[in-house]
């Protein structure tokens, strides 16, 4: 085994060893309050990522009405300002095929001064005269999914190669370089194997040097639909068995997903969400009530083997 594997391997373990200890510093900050929110404000996207459960969702083309955003940002005000979260525009879509993304982002920054912007893009969009005013929002942070720096791996997985992404980066990093992009940039990718991993980190650390790379394990979405599944057992097969989280709560309970037309999920990778419960409907109540909901999950941090869906997920939240 390599060092450059061997690095990557005590990363993982490294993640997991310190998670009881990340559950319980949430459960102290984020019980009342959301550490993290989603809002998914339109389910349209140019990939078919093979991992991901935008092809055959039930709400694709879907547009979260104005009047709804404009209530969740609303109900958002009555979190302290003295409370940080994270904030997100995006779930299973390219958030930039949204027009109305950047109008959206400038309320937010007005209304909720106590966000910070978290930009999502898997790299198609990131062209000239498409994304720049993100720069704007102080203390953001935009994420690409690279997935795979292979051509033949990265076309299987989403449906298009690495010529439609690799140049939009260059000039990403072109304007970092230059001091033109103070947002914070990290790229994605899942893995399942320590080659896999060990070639994405080299290659973007050569390229970009100004962006900050991660990897995390493939996993399961949970709902009406089975995406992943062949993933997760070779994931397995990677991150050693003593890393089991079945018995632990799950971070992603401090979160809060809000799909397109108003429900929240139970995590991020929770496709089909409370669709038809009322409890669960932003449209209907306040965010935060929906948020409180949940309270006694948080609280408590009973096992995921406990709770529905949660059994064997290997997500870190």
């Amino acid at each position: 085994m390599d060092d450059k594997v061997h690095e990557i391997l005590e990363r993982v373990s490294a993640e997991y060893d310190t998670y009881p200890a990340r559950l319980t510093s949430a459960r102290e900050r984020y019980l009342d309050y959301p550490r993290n929110i989603s809002i998914e404000t339109q389910v349209k996207c140019n990939a078919k990522c093979d991992f991901c459960p935008y092809p055959v969702s039930s709400r694709k083309g879907e547009e979260m009405d104005e009047a709804l955003f404009y209530k969740i940002i609303s109900d958002l005000q009555s979190i302290p300002h003295t409370h940080k979260f994270g904030l997100a525009l995006c779930r299973i879509n390219e958030p930039l095929l949204d027009p109305r993304l950047e109008e959206f982002h400038r309320a937010i920054k007005e209304m909720l001064p106590n966000a910070r912007l978290q930009f999502w893009s898997n790299g198609t969009t990131l062209r000239p005269g498409k994304f720049e005013w993100m720069a704007e929002f102080s203390g953001a942070s935009l994420s690409v999914s690279l997935n795979s720096v292979d051509e033949d791996e990265h076309r299987d997985m989403m449906g298009f190669g690495l010529k439609a992404v690799l140049p939009n980066l260059d000039y990403v990093h072109s304007l970092k370089s230059e001091g033109k992009f103070p947002v914070q940039v990290s790229l994605r990718a899942p893995f399942d194997n320590p080659k896999q991993a060990k070639d994405f980190m080299q290659y973007t650390a050569e390229r970009w040097p100004l962006f900050n790379n991660g990897l995390r394990p493939y996993f399961v979405w949970t709902g009406d639909i089975d995406v992943g599944s062949d993933q997760r057992s070779r994931t397995q097969e990677f991150i050693p068995k003593q890393r089991s989280v079945a018995g632990l709560g799950c971070a992603q309970w401090f979160d809060l997903h809000i799909l397109s037309n108003g429900y929240v999920t139970k995590c991020c990778i929770d496709e089909a969400g409370f669709v038809g419960e009322e409890l669960f409907d932003c449209q209907t109540r306040h965010v935060l009530d929906v948020y409180g909901e949940s309270r006694n999950l948080r609280a408590s941090l009973p096992g995921r083997s406990g709770v529905t869906g949660c059994e064997d997920c290997l997500h870190l939240g």
